[in-house]
């Protein structure tokens, strides 16, 4: 476990004395703001905050010269660009007393929505927040130890926000006075791949095997390192040289990111032997400085290579909540991979004996073990044999565009209400009825991709920006294609505005739809805009998305004319 701390920079000077939106503005620290900085560096290594092993900084200079301080040359500062202040647009450099007497309404608009709301060319919170989570994922997958984000108080509150799954509309609740620490407890995992085998059974070598015009053991590392997995570890055996090959040529972000471990006695042994090499390997690890925040390991054999990052979060969610030992996924009654295994029972579990393989392992040594449901199928599936193997390709084939039926299934898992899937029922139909108008006048649409969309455009429902969120789902489920479909349902990019495809006709079907009847867009768009008619702001977000709707629909009716 280690600690990643976010800290507002040192009060700045401000030109005049007082204080004003510097969003993107550079300003020195003030005096007082240094004895800010020097004091939070006086903490470093005590009981409250340890020493980080680097500093991640915005560029603006604030934050840096505060990032200076702290590091006194010693720890290591790094400038992340997307680190930067929330853009406040036009109101750049004015007082807070100048914006509340010259903006009231505006002002007012912005405390009641906080989430939505961007000052004239500025930035909403919403993207500040999409921008906060990119760099704090990237902090965590190039780190081990303990790190320092150096920012602003909007970005930090943004974060914070998300970490804390709160509503965007209460983060000035958030405290971010000037020099502010926040300490966000961030668990460390490793992976551990077993591909000592023979795969006898297969009659082919399955790490290398090809799986949708992938290796079996590529797509393992990329989902165990998309999961959050720092360093992964390949025990290997039969054709070891040949796998360390595939591991050093796969494309990693980081260095050191893989290490290969080899069963001389695969040919003797079985797989738990192999998972005992993997074990004894971080029991090691846990005694050095680098590898003491480690917590637990993802564990598979090379042959589950369809398991996704959703079912890693979850587990990681049940294991940051409780205190079992062991973290099974469950599909159903089924139990799959990759199992995440507490760092703390690594040493019990390597001493086992007997022969029931790790199973056996935690059972015999009295581990504490919790079943987590997921509804990811690639947990529960594997390439044994050659007939596995041949249903591995089916589904790999199909699951980037989900069917009815697993569609109906993400509905109910995400308990999506019965009033919002009815209306997704009736998106999804209508929208496969224009895209079949639109394949009869040319165009290739892909009816399955349209109809998913269609069904799981509301996926998300409850989440602030739940078109993104749904989006996000959908993509860690590896739902690709209508994770972008249903995450450009509400806002379509303008690129996707130059000609029909399935996130327009997704798109326009949303906004003819009301509820589960039929409705024009003005119709649609009239209740919203009484709804908004005293927030000029997101009126005009809501003109925008109309606009873009009447432009979508008259590229539908141009293509279709006559059919």
């Amino acid at each position: 476990m280690r600690r990643i701390y976010l800290v507002r920079h040192g009060m700045p000077e401000f030109p005049g004395g007082e204080k004003c939106c510097i969003g993107r503005t550079d300003l020195p620290l003030s005096e007082e703001g240094r004895g800010q900085m020097r004091a939070l560096k006086e903490r470093f290594g005590t009981v409250d905050m340890e020493e980080p092993e680097a500093i991640y900084t915005s560029p603006l200079k604030q934050c840096v010269e505060s990032a200076q301080i702290l590091s006194g040359g010693r720890i290591p500062v790094i400038e992340i660009e997307d680190m930067r202040e929330i853009d406040m647009g036009e109101w750049e450099g004015q007082s807070f007393s100048y914006i509340r007497a010259r903006h009231p309404e505006e002002y007012r608009r912005r405390g009641e929505d906080m989430a939505h709301f961007a000052p004239p060319g500025g930035e909403s919170f919403i993207k500040c927040q999409n921008r906060a989570r990119a760099v704090f994922e990237r902090v965590q997958r190039e780190t081990r130890g303990n790190v320092l984000l150096l920012s602003h108080a909007g970005f930090n509150r943004a974060l914070i926000s998300a970490l804390e799954d709160r509503r965007l509309k209460d983060l000035m609740e958030i405290p971010q006075e000037y020099g502010a620490v926040y300490a966000h407890v961030d668990y460390i995992f490793d992976g551990l791949i077993t591909a000592a085998g023979l795969s006898s059974r297969m009659g082919d070598f399955k790490p290398l095997m090809e799986l949708g015009g992938e290796r079996i053991l590529d797509r393992e590392l990329d989902t165990l390192r998309a999961g959050g997995a720092r360093e992964i570890v390949i025990v290997t055996g039969h054709r070891a040289p040949e796998i360390r090959g595939a591991a050093e040529s796969h494309s990693f972000e980081y260095p050191g990111a893989v290490t290969c471990l080899n069963n001389e006695a695969y040919a003797a042994t079985n797989m738990f032997d192999s998972v005992c090499i993997g074990i004894r390997y971080f029991l090691e690890k846990l005694e050095t400085p680098e590898g003491k925040s480690l917590d637990g390991i993802f564990v598979l054999p090379v042959d589950v290579p369809l398991f996704t990052r959703f079912t890693m979060e979850l587990e990681k969610k049940a294991f940051a909540q409780g205190e079992s030992d062991v973290y099974c996924p469950r599909y159903g009654w089924i139990t799959g991979h990759p199992i995440l295994l507490r760092a703390s029972v690594l040493r019990a579990l390597s001493e086992y004996g007997g022969d029931k393989g790790l199973k056996g392992a935690y059972e015999r040594t009295g581990a504490r073990v919790v079943q987590v449901d997921t509804i990811d199928l690639g947990a529960v599936t594997d390439a044994d044999t050659k007939q596995d193997y041949k249903m591995l390709e089916s589904y790999a084939k199909v699951r980037d565009i989900p069917n009815k039926l697993v569609c109906r299934e993400l509905l109910a898992w995400f308990k999506i209400g019965e009033d919002t899937a009815r209306h997704c029922e009736s998106v999804a139909g209508l929208a496969v009825q224009m895209a079949e108008k639109c394949n009869a006048a040319g165009a290739a649409l892909n009816l399955d991709l349209v109809y998913a969309g269609g069904l799981l455009h509301d996926v998300g429902k409850g989440s602030v920006d739940h078109a993104a969120a749904g989006g996000r789902i959908l993509s860690m489920l590896a739902h690709r294609s209508v994770a972008e479909v249903v995450a450009d349902h509400m806002d379509l990019p303008e690129e996707k505005l130059n000609a029909v495809n399935e996130s327009l006709i997704v798109f326009l079907a949303d906004k003819l739809t009301k509820g589960e009847q039929r409705a024009t867009i003005e119709e649609r768009f009239a209740a919203k805009r009484a709804r908004f008619k005293e927030n000029p702001e997101a009126l005009a977000a809501l003109e925008e998305r109309y606009r873009k709707a009447k432009r979508a629909e008259a590229l539908f009716l141009a293509l279709t004319d006559g059919i």
